[in-house]
């Protein structure tokens, strides 16, 4: 028997079977907070805070009569651990039962922790309920997650009662949901009355023009939210108008995050301007949307003004190389924008180099990152690239490096702008390449053989001839308009007549294009005109773009750089 110091015999501790097994289990579980006996892993360090699942109670020491003053600490009677669960738990248990459910094990192990992630759970009503019931015992929630589980208006009642009693929450995470019409209009009720929330994620909730107030009212009247997302929406003109009114008036907000919604002409313009005159946002991703060349305008003078964004993506935006000029404007007065993300737009090669050499002529600029993923660069771009990078940092991603030709740089030029594909009216395209020839005249250039009528190989040949790429669809639509009698060919009194039809509906249409534009708006589109672009391409020359920027922009356009390298160059990095 083993002994002690003064030779006494030691009496062994007792322990009960169910004891032992049990603090097994608690100091094997993640989800036990520290005690004097169970050390908790690094990983859940942050949990010491919150009340646990699990109360570790410690038992009362009884010690015998006879050694009591001297060996309390050595002899002691059997120690049982009881234990004791939160409430939070046992009100789940009860609501279970009650709605005669299954207790689900992702949503038990959670409780107690700071972060509730029930990401994709695919709750039902009743499952949502009962998890909300128990959500309001749980004391330090900070982030809640119930993103991806078609929340409706009915259950996010449920959901809303949870925030209206537990304050502690500040990231709320309701994406993929749909949430659209009374939902939304519920949160933002909530929201405008909330100041414990600074971050919010709404994507996905097929929200609409008509949400378009009530996330105004959010934006204009909330002063604690420091981050919202709204991609993967249906957002459009009458959203986007209220949306950057509000953004004119807020004073908090620091991350906005809009991708992936029909932000175009209107729309995409007032936002822009919303941002002009906004002192707080920082981060912008406008992605995927369809700025095209109006909405670029915008954004080029939301840049002359704008001194607190530090990033910018607007990758996918139908931004062509007049559209890039305008934003180009822009940049080369910006000394705040350290990140543009301009990827996955229809940027000709040849303006590649001309963007950097607006970044090198502009040593007072902000710019260190810029991605241009899916855009093909021409081979001075390198040359400029090394030029900057001598004097500060530069990190560009692109997606390949034109090889060196034999061709100068105008030859080049030439063949890059060569235009590849058309988004635009059949009947406009065969009005543009009429000009100001008479239409008898035009119908005998394209009557090749000299016949009584015009085929469809003959309109195939016209485009070919010129430039333009067409498809089948092109020349049907052109046959369905003309050909009158149906015989699959235009004879000269069908194209006669024909003629003043597409010049009477291309009257037509610039008349409603005009009509549409209020006056906030005639600006964009009086650029447009002005600007020296191709109606057919919507593109602009290379040797033009120094004249529509300011001579204080650019440096002249390079004649050659030696040392370029062939292939491909995913990234370039300074050192």
């Amino acid at each position: 028997m083993p002994r002690v110091a003064n030779g006494l015999p030691s009496q062994p501790v007792l322990r009960s079977e169910k004891a032992r097994d049990l603090e097994k289990w608690v100091e094997s579980s993640a989800a036990t907070v520290a005690t004097d006996d169970v050390k908790m892993p690094d990983t859940e360090l942050h949990g010491a805070l919150t009340k646990p699942v699990l109360e570790i109670v410690k038992p009362e020491v009884t010690v015998s009569p006879e050694y009591e003053d001297d060996y309390s600490d050595v002899f002691k009677k059997e120690a049982v651990t009881t234990v004791k669960e939160s409430k939070t738990l046992r009100v789940y248990r009860k609501a279970c039962k009650r709605l005669g459910l299954i207790q689900l094990r992702n949503v038990k192990s959670q409780f107690g922790s700071m972060d509730l992630c029930f990401r994709d759970c695919a709750f039902s009503a009743k499952e949502l309920k009962a998890l909300c019931m128990a959500l309001l015992y749980e004391r330090h929630m900070w982030h809640l997650d119930l993103s991806g589980n078609s929340v409706g208006r009915k259950e996010f009642e449920y959901v809303l009662a949870v925030l209206e009693k537990r304050t502690s929450v500040c990231v709320l995470d309701l994406s993929n949901n749909e949430l659209s019409g009374n939902g939304m209009r519920q949160l933002a009720d909530f929201l405008r009355r909330c100041d414990n929330v600074t971050d919010i994620d709404i994507s996905g909730n097929k929200l609409t023009d008509i949400d378009g107030k009530a996330i105004g009212d959010v934006i204009q009247e909330n002063n604690s939210l420091s981050r919202l997302r709204l991609a993967h929406n249906e957002l459009r003109d009458t959203g986007g108008k209220i949306i950057g009114a509000a953004l004119v008036k807020n004073r908090h907000l620091e991350e906005l995050d809009m991708s992936w919604n029909h932000l175009r002409q209107k729309g995409a313009i007032s936002i822009a301007k919303g941002l002009e005159t906004n002192t707080c946002i920082q981060i912008v991703n406008l992605s995927w949307n369809g700025f095209g060349f109006e909405g670029s305008v915008a954004l080029g003078d939301m840049l002359t003004k704008n001194n607190t964004i530090t990033s910018l993506d607007i990758s996918s935006n139908r931004i062509s190389a007049a559209a890039l000029l305008e934003i180009i404007r822009g940049l080369s007065k910006n000394r705040t924008l350290a990140t543009l993300k301009i990827g996955h737009n229809p940027i000709t090669a040849s303006f590649t180099s001309v963007l950097l050499e607006a970044i090198l002529k502009h040593p007072h600029g902000a710019i260190q990152q810029l991605h241009m993923d899916g855009v093909v660069v021409d081979k001075e771009f390198e040359g400029v690239l090394e030029k900057i990078r001598e004097s500060r940092y530069l990190e560009v991603t692109y997606e390949i490096s034109l090889p060196i030709t034999k061709k100068n740089r105008e030859e080049m030029m030439k063949e890059l702008q060569k235009p590849q594909a058309y988004n635009i009216d059949p009947l406009q395209m065969l009005y543009l390449l009429k000009e100001k020839n008479r239409a008898r005249d035009f119908f005998e250039k394209i009557n090749k053989d000299k016949d009584d009528g015009l085929t469809r190989d003959e309109l195939f040949l016209l485009f070919k001839e010129a430039g333009l790429p067409c498809t089948v669809s092109v020349v049907d639509k052109i046959m369905r308009f003309m050909d009158t009698n149906g015989d699959g060919t235009i004879d000269l009194a069908e194209f006669l007549v024909g003629d003043k039809k597409i010049k009477k509906y291309s009257r037509e249409q610039l008349r409603n294009s005009l009509a549409k534009q209020g006056d906030s708006y005639a600006k964009y589109s009086r650029t447009f005109r002005k600007a020296k672009i191709d109606p057919l391409t919507l593109q602009v020359k290379v040797e033009d773009a120094s004249k529509q920027l300011s001579p204080n922009t650019l440096l002249p356009p390079p004649t050659g750089v030696p040392g370029s390298r062939r292939g491909s160059t995913a990234s370039m990095r300074g050192n």
